[in-house]
């Protein structure tokens, strides 16, 4: 299955503007009745129509914890687009699509097999339902210290040594683009029996053209989450988890009413409606002239001796494409580490992404105009003539122990035991040997230091107080 072009509508938004012609009285929540109520700087700066689409459920307008009428049809025209059998509109972001997928799939005890670059959400799932973890070997560029994602054979070995695996989590692409074999490893799940679930949160694009990675729905995953808003302009935290064809999606709705609002904002409602419209009128468009803007950039910079990441530049089976939109530029050319590049191209008006140790990631969009291109390249010239002229040698510059774990840690219980036994803080210093009670994620780059339920070794106690600082705290499990 892939991107379908369906009916043009917004049935959401256009109920919105229908109830709000008919003008009623309020008489029911929000309490700032359209705007009257609230602080007055707030509301000019974000104007009327802003708190008058800021509605509930009221008749006409559906509810999205049972939807019948047009938050269903919407949803229903979201999933045609997408080639799903069924998709969910999510106003709890990326994350509660993901959690929910596991408390529904999993019951306590069952393996879930995961990257351990996984997002905190999916320890959030295991904690709700009870699930054990089993962490896939992950292959890293060590020029970069950056995850590239889990080979087959990883993949497969996990699935012979836990037969019964429930759930495979992949992530499709990663923080920095990188896109796994995803049909041979969706494949090698189905045929233990396992499903997939895929987080692709920063892929919601993907397939909108050529040049593009595929969807991971039409690679056959049986669980997608889009973080819509991270690049197809719905709001901050709107986003959508669709099903393949032929699942029925019973339990997935249960879930998403134990983690979902049921106080929905209308207008990150809205906005998957209408970020669904602009995908299926001008995606194609909008996201041809952002691949071709990229690889314009992509070569100026390559002439200013500033190449960013390519995907010639990984080789590994653990890597089967790369997002051609996503900037990882390496700071070591230029003398510096990740957050000092980050730090100078923020002083110069460009704010990214993300800063890891030894890069700066940026996200390119049909939103970057020509002009915004070019700044950005004339503050990287900026940079680059100050490193020259100051002497600054080129090469890696240091930065602290990368903090992905190779070595995986001895695991003393489950998260949801660990969460749920009683814990104490103490001194990291004092830690060495204790079990932790808290997730340790540092992002960038997300990897677990260190997760619910695990042993703190020395290495990693280490590796805490490089990132906490002297004197920090951690919780631990009360033995």
């Amino acid at each position: 299955m892939g991107l379908k072009k369906g009916r043009r509508r917004a049935p959401l938004w256009e109920a919105m503007k229908a109830y709000l012609e008919r003008g009623p009285a309020s008489w029911h929540t929000p309490g700032h009745g359209g705007g009257r109520g609230a602080w007055r700087d707030f509301y000019r700066r974000l104007g009327p129509e802003v708190f008058r689409m800021d509605l509930t459920e009221v008749p006409g307008l559906d509810n999205l914890q049972e939807p019948r009428s047009v938050i269903r049809e919407a949803q229903e025209l979201a999933a045609a687009f997408f080639g799903a059998g069924r998709t969910f509109f999510l106003v709890n972001g990326a994350s509660a699509g993901i959690a929910a997928v596991i408390l529904a799939t999993c019951r306590p005890g069952d393996a879930v097999l995961m990257p351990r670059y996984a997002h905190r959400s999916v320890f959030a799932g295991l904690i709700l339902s009870g699930a054990r973890p089993v962490y896939l070997e992950t292959v890293w560029l060590p020029d970069l210290d950056m995850v590239l994602g889990v080979e087959p054979a990883a993949v497969e070995r996990a699935l012979e040594d836990n037969p019964r695996a429930r759930l495979l989590l992949l992530v499709h692409p990663t923080y920095e683009g990188m896109v796994p074999p995803t049909r041979s490893l969706v494949e090698l799940a189905h045929g233990r029996g396992a499903r997939v679930l895929v987080d692709a949160a920063h892929g919601a694009h993907f397939g909108l053209d050529p040049r593009l990675p595929p969807s991971p729905l039409a690679l056959g995953a049986d669980y997608v989450v889009h973080g819509t808003h991270k690049t197809l302009g719905a709001l901050t935290q709107a986003a959508m988890l669709h099903l393949r064809p032929g699942l029925e999606g019973g339990e997935i709705e249960q879930a998403l009413g134990l983690l979902q609002t049921t106080s929905p904002s209308y207008l990150l409602l809205a906005s998957l409606d209408a970020a669904r419209v602009r995908a299926e009128g001008r995606g194609r468009r909008d996201w041809a002239r952002a691949v071709d803007r990229s690889l314009e950039l992509r070569r100026e910079l390559q002439d200013l001796g500033l190449p960013l990441l390519e995907g010639r530049d990984v080789r590994s089976a653990a890597v089967a494409d790369t997002d051609v939109t996503r900037l990882v530029l390496p700071a070591g050319p230029l003398g510096m580490t990740g957050p000092e590049l980050a730090r100078a191209l923020r002083e110069r008006g460009q704010e990214m992404e993300m800063a890891a140790d030894k890069y700066v990631v940026g996200i390119l969009t049909p939103a970057h105009r020509q002009a915004v291109v070019r700044g950005f390249l004339r503050a990287l010239e900026e940079i680059a003539g100050e490193a020259m002229s100051s002497g600054v040698p080129a090469g890696p510059a240091p930065g602290w122990p990368a903090v992905g774990c190779r070595t995986l840690p001895p695991v003393a219980l489950t998260p949801r035991e660990a969460f749920q036994a009683a814990h104490y803080t103490l001194p990291l210093e004092e830690a060495v040997g204790r079990v932790a009670a808290e997730l340790v994620a540092p992002c960038p780059p997300g990897v677990a230091l260190v997760a619910p339920g695990e042993v703190l070794t020395p290495e990693i106690v280490e590796r805490l107080a490089l990132l906490r600082g002297p004197g920090s705290k951690i919780r631990v499990v009360d033995a």
